[in-house]
């Protein structure tokens, strides 16, 4: 059932109390009137019967009957209710007669000498006893007692009967004239109580309907103050309530669409520049490469990474290179035109699209931007920095494939720029020798992934052997990496390393290396326990020396394998060791507290060298095997090799020759007093698994 609504209610609320006292009221004045009515017709019953009686005493004591005739007759001609009148001796015989006949026991209530009344069904008959009077003569007559009339002689009785049909229709006279004054009332009470109610609902109303309109987020509905009293402080609350949501929505909105801008530009804009970011970039690439694939148009992308960058945040720090980035940004911005876009890219890396733009006018204005970054000078904390930008530009055309080939070819065009001397600009082209070699590095990238996920390396070992007088009791052998495709293939690490050193993924290689190496040491051990006294060298790449985390990984391989520290050695390279000189000298002094030893590779490329030399904590020097290869017949290098062992002698560090291929230079190394050789004449490299079926202890070459 559905429920009543506010003005439904209030009018119930006005009809229904007045709708019970027009009832009540009626009710009770008909009750009243018919009462009345009844008694007022008996009264008169009573009172025509009570006068009519001693008008026919005299006819009835004195025999004269004819007399009451006309009495009776002039009655009910003149009363219209009456419908009989009768006059009855004390036998109740009948003396006169008018009307209807009476239907009672006349001599029953011959003897009656009261007035009395019976009810039939239409009428009403009303019997008044005819008394003899008493008659004195004596003028002086006694006083008659109280109860002198009840003593009086009955000499018959008058009978009248009334009609109740007249008072019928007054009573239903009086009830219609009832209801219509109730009904009256009623539509007087409900127009009224309408007309209350709606000055009481409507404005309830209107607040509900302008409630709802609020709630559906319509702010600006307002109602009329037309009400009175608290209806209308409702209205103004309202009213009031719905400005001050209005405003606090407007207000509200307003911070919603700035938040969404300032979310929406940093989604698309690089934090510490302000320059657009990569996402952002990207997407611009595609709409330029579908411009280009519909409609012919070409545009040019540069790709530009900034040269000597690393060394403003090695020596001052991250906020410097920070500070640095923002001035390049600001500078670089400037130049170019309002429909390019140049977006950071990440690091020190940026894009720039020249829109509608030939590879011609891009070489002029990427030759403005790169003179530009070689001009400018950086001051930080009274140090100057000059820097340089290596750009690569590749052209889009309708012939591009996709974002990503676009990205690429400009990133291989780059580090050609930077491999051909930095600072410089080159131009992707298909034909391009540099770019096919930097492709081929770029692909060397998914494959080693994959090979590390895949353990797709093979460790080789090739013996570092003493030379005569050396009476060292260990044994070494160099770790050496091999790569082995699907087909089976082993590819030697100058096939792969570059591009591994290039794009950073040295540090994951070494740890592959680190961990296998000391399984299979452990592996070692487990076949022989004399096996103690193999030296295992292991090279570290220089990405490696700069990470931090090392020392810590190499404690947990020591605890996982339990290999003794003393046999293993970390052989790192002059270059590598002198670029990361503090954490490599960090590093080394760590890993020999607990008991490993160093090896320096690749020794003597730089007089420098010596310099870097008193401050690495070495255990052995591997001389450079560009020296030792022609000492046989080259002075120089003869000269070159004997200057670092003799200085590796008096700094009492073990010598070692790579790179030993005859007789002839294995002689001169002899004589030389080198401690230690290496290379094909002495032995060749071989798996790792070979090492186990080795004899536990080689002799001093002869």
């Amino acid at each position: 059932m559905k429920p009543l609504g506010i003005k439904s209610r209030v009018l119930f609320l006005a009809i229904i109390p007045a709708m019970i006292i027009a009832v009540l009221l009626t009710s009770y004045s008909i009750a009243n009137s018919s009462r009345a009515l009844d008694g007022a017709l008996h009264d008169r019953g009573r009172i025509i019967a009570s006068q009519l009686a001693p008008s026919a005493e005299y006819g009835v004591v004195s025999g004269n009957y004819t007399n009451l005739q006309p009495l009776v007759q002039q009655v009910i001609t003149y009363e219209s209710d009456i419908v009989s009148v009768l006059i009855t001796d004390s036998t109740g015989r009948t003396l006169a007669v008018s009307g209807h006949p009476i239907t009672i026991d006349f001599k029953e209530n011959a003897n009656s000498s009261k007035l009395r009344e019976w009810h039939m069904r239409d009428t009403i008959v009303f019997s008044a006893p005819i008394l003899r009077s008493l008659v004195e003569v004596n003028d002086y007559a006694a006083v008659q007692p109280a109860d002198a009339t009840q003593n009086r002689r009955v000499e018959g009785h008058v009978y009248v009967a009334l009609t109740t049909q007249h008072l019928a229709s007054l009573k239903n006279s009086l009830i219609l004239h009832n209801l219509l004054i109730a009904l009256v009332g009623l539509i007087a009470s409900g127009l009224l109580a309408w007309r209350i109610g709606r000055g009481i609902t409507m404005p309830i109303q209107s607040l509900a309907m302008a409630v709802r309109s609020l709630g559906a987020g319509q702010l600006n509905v307002r109602i009329p103050e037309t009400a009175t009293g608290l209806l209308q402080t409702l209205q103004q609350g309202f009213n009031a309530m719905a400005t001050q949501l209005k405003q606090a929505h407007d207000e509200m909105q307003q911070r919603i669409d700035e938040a969404t801008h300032l979310l929406t530009h940093q989604a698309n804009h690089d934090e510490l520049t302000g320059l657009v970011n990569r996402r952002e970039f990207e997407r611009r690439l595609t709409r330029v490469l579908r411009s280009a694939q519909q409609h012919g148009t070409q545009h040019v992308f540069c790709y530009m990474d900034l040269d000597q960058f690393k060394i403003v945040n090695d020596t001052c720090g991250h906020s410097a290179g920070d500070g640095l980035l923002r001035q390049l940004s600001i500078l670089l911005n400037s130049r170019i035109r309002d429909r390019d876009t140049l977006a950071r890219l990440g690091g020190d890396e940026f894009g720039l699209l020249l829109e509608n733009c030939s590879v011609e006018d891009a070489n002029i204005i990427t030759e403005e931007l790169r003179e530009m970054v070689q001009d400018f000078r950086y001051i930080y904390q009274e140090k100057i920095f000059n820097i340089g930008v290596s750009i690569g530009m590749v052209a889009i055309t309708g012939e591009m494939d996709n974002v990503g080939n676009i990205m690429s070819a400009a990133d291989t065009a780059c580090y050609t720029a930077k491999d051909n001397g930095r600072n410089r600009i080159h131009l992707f082209r298909a034909l391009d020798d540099d770019v096919t070699k930097r492709h081929s590095e770029m692909e060397w990238i998914a494959r080693l992934t994959r090979a590390m996920e895949e353990d797709r390396f093979l460790l080789y070992v090739q013996p570092i052997l003493p030379i005569a007088g050396s009476r060292d009791r260990y044994r070494y052998f160099e770790i050496l990496l091999r790569k082995v495709d699907i087909e089976g293939r082993i590819y030697l690490p100058m096939a792969f390393i570059p591009a591994a050193e290039r794009y950073l993924l040295m540090n994951g290689i070494d740890r592959w290396v680190i961990r296998n190496a000391f399984a299979n040491y452990r592996q070692l051990l487990d076949n022989n326990p004399a096996n103690k006294n193999c030296v295992f060298t292991i090279n570290l790449s220089g990405v490696s020396l700069g990470d931090k985390t090392l020392l810590g990984y190499i404690r947990e391989q020591f605890a996982i394998y339990a290999v003794p520290p003393q046999a293993i050695c970390f052989e790192v390279t002059e270059t590598s060791a002198i670029v990361n000189l503090a954490n490599t000298i960090e590093l080394m002094e760590a890993l020999k507290k607990i008991g490993c030893r160093f090896l320096l590779d690749d020794f003597g490329s730089g007089m420098s060298s010596f310099a870097y030399l008193k401050n690495l904590p070495v255990d052995f020097l591997k001389m450079d095997g560009a020296y030792v290869r022609d000492i046989a017949t080259n002075p120089i290098d003869r000269a070159m090799v004997q200057s670092v062992h003799s200085i590796a002698q008096a700094m009492q560090i073990k010598t070692i020759a790579e790179f030993v291929e005859s007789d002839a230079v294995m002689g001169i190394l002899k004589a030389m007093g080198v401690h230690y050789g290496q290379g094909h004449y002495l032995a060749e490299p071989m798996p790792i698994e070979r090492l186990l079926n080795l004899p536990a202890k080689l002799k001093p070459l002869a």
